[in-house]
């Protein structure tokens, strides 16, 4: 009698979450994140008001953002997806208006030194 041949399920990430060196990247991220958002060394010097603000709580927000998303039990939740879409959209957001606001205190600076 023949024997079936035995069938080795392997753990697919897009049911049982995402692999551990996934998880433990996320969380390396948001150690790193957080050391750089209480560090005084910035892109942006957190004496500019509101750029220097802005990039920190942009970095901690993107890596808390990314641990959620990695430690979520069911990859293919409908929250898992719209956090994905949803860092990628604050990426943009952070990086358009320290553009602006950057811009806007250089002009500013120009216009006083004149």
């Amino acid at each position: 009698m023949d024997k079936e041949p035995e069938i080795i399920e392997a753990e697919v990430v897009g049911k049982n979450g995402a692999s551990n060196f996934q998880k433990g990247l996320a969380v390396f991220l948001l150690i790193v994140s957080a050391l750089y958002t209480l560090s005084p060394i910035d892109l942006a010097p957190d004496a500019i008001p509101v750029v220097g603000w802005l990039d920190d709580l942009g970095v901690l927000s993107v890596a808390t953002m990314n641990m959620v998303q990695q430690f979520a039990h069911d990859q293919n939740a409908v929250m898992v997806k719209i956090l994905k879409y949803a860092k990628w959209l604050l990426i943009v957001a952070v990086v358009i208006a320290a553009l602006l606001f950057g811009g806007l205190i250089a002009a500013i600076i120009a216009l006083v030194t004149k």
